[in-house]
């Protein structure tokens, strides 16, 4: 039977105007208004931030300097905070009321469990997960060109949650029950079964009517008798090139590429692989990713992981919709992570592009006894610029507690550095400075750019 809360309206024979009478497609024109105001609205936004380089420090509150004062926020970065959110208040307000009208019109039914890399140590297990009604554009393809990549990017930031929804979660014979929050998000923590390696699994499961959604969480778990140490590494002009000096270079980097054509910092992967091996033959020392990436970039960010053969481990990334001017998002994980691994020093390794050297000597002064080394990449290590004279001036007030902290320009730097700390053998060096050299050969976005 047709729904009566809609009149049917007839056309003229010879018109070529399409009449929506059906509930469906009222709610689909609906919906595309919506996401059109959306993408308007965040591709603006994101404009305005990447024309200023201050901007893209986007957490600054929290972040004390090393010598105890706390940083002052320029006009810029006040006005950058208001902005993001603002318009995180306005998107979450949004959102709220289209799900009660997709509810209402019978749509918005869960599709996907976004299951996200977990942790633990010889206790705890800790996982994160999301529910959504839309599923990912899944991995990139031979043949992607640079509108499957901005479509690929649309539906990512296109994420409907799910809230208020119950997942179930199963791990070694235990079984929980979580509820899923206002932006779709869940979290759990086990206790580790004494039978866990160091990888292992958790499934994820909602059931919808007569069917029932699945997934699995990985989650790595170091072997306290074997590693050496932890690596805590930022993502973006650390690990993966994001021009943020260029904001043309990064734009299409952004909007347009994909995790096969992204490109990873010179012989970035080698380094990765050596540290994570340590003085063994086999990866014991942990990996974790923590970046201020948001968790829609979490599927790009994994299968640029994989596809560049760096060790696998969680990415712990930013819940942009539970911002806060109080919070920090880098520097409380990171807290957490050092309390987590209490028997594990810890290799810091960022960029000089954002607020990376001021966390890190922050960490560095509250563990000074738990922090080996600290590595800040040049983004940009062919001249000398106001990153370069930032970094430098943290590194020097830093000095006193004996942390080694250094400025670098490439992996091969890094790694050289790095053995003569004894944190992995200087075998390992000449392969590093090799693949930096291959990877450097590889063309990337700018290099296309600067072509007649």
């Amino acid at each position: 039977m047709r729904d009566q809360r809609f009149q049917t309206l007839t056309a003229p024979p010879d018109s070529k105007i399409r009449v929506l009478t059906r509930p469906r497609d009222l709610a689909r024109a609906a919906h595309g208004i919506h996401v059109s105001v959306r993408v308007i609205v965040s591709c603006s936004l994101w404009l305005l931030v990447a024309t200023s380089p201050a901007l893209w420090a986007v957490e600054r509150s929290g972040v004390a300097e090393p010598d105890g004062g706390q940083e002052t926020q320029s006009w810029r970065d006040s006005l950058g905070e208001m902005l993001r959110s603002s318009f995180a208040n306005l998107d979450e307000f949004a959102d709220a009321n289209w799900r009660r009208f997709f509810r209402h019109m019978g749509f918005h039914e869960p599709r996907h469990i976004a299951a996200y890399r977990g942790y633990g140590n010889d206790r705890r297990l800790w996982l994160r997960g999301r529910l959504l009604a839309n599923k990912p554009a899944g991995g990139p393809k031979d043949d992607d060109n640079w509108w499957d990549n901005l479509k690929a990017t649309y539906q990512r930031w296109e994420s409907d949650e799910v809230p208020n929804a119950v997942i179930e979660l199963f791990y070694a014979g235990k079984q929980q029950t979580v509820v899923t929050d206002n932006e779709g998000y869940y979290e759990a923590t086990f206790e580790v079964d004494k039978n866990t390696g160091r990888r292992t699994v958790v499934r994820a499961e909602h059931t919808v009517e007569n069917r029932v959604l699945s997934a699995l969480h990985d989650v790595f778990v170091p072997q306290a008798d074997a590693a050496e140490y932890l690596i805590i590494s930022d993502l973006d002009d650390t690990v993966i090139h994001t021009g943020i000096t260029d904001l043309l270079v990064s734009a299409q980097l952004t909007f347009l590429n994909n995790a096969k054509t992204r490109k990873p910092l010179a012989g970035v992967g080698s380094l990765y692989r050596a540290l994570a091996r340590g003085k063994s033959s086999a990866p014991v020392n942990p990996v974790i990713y923590v970046s201020n990436s948001a968790w829609n970039m979490y599927d790009l960010l994994r299968d640029f992981l994989d596809l560049n053969d760096l060790p696998p481990g969680p990415l712990l990334l930013r819940d942009i919709g539970r911002e806060s001017k109080t919070s920090n998002h880098k520097i409380d994980t990171i807290r957490a992570l050092l309390t987590r691994y209490p028997s594990l020093p810890v290799v810091l390794i960022g960029d000089s592009g954002q607020h990376d050297a001021e966390i890190y000597a922050t960490i560095a002064n509250e563990f000074p006894n738990r922090v080996r080394a600290v590595y800040i990449r040049d983004i940009d290590p062919e001249k000398d610029s106001e990153y370069d004279g930032k970094v430098d001036r943290i590194i020097e007030r830093t000095t006193g507690n004996d942390v080694p902290f250094l400025r670098v320009g490439d992996s091969r730097e890094v790694a050289a550095h790095a053995a003569e700390l004894g944190l992995l053998p200087k075998t390992e060096i000449r392969e590093i400075a090799a693949d930096a050299n291959l990877d450097r050969e590889r063309e990337t976005v700018a290099d296309e750019l600067g072509k007649p």
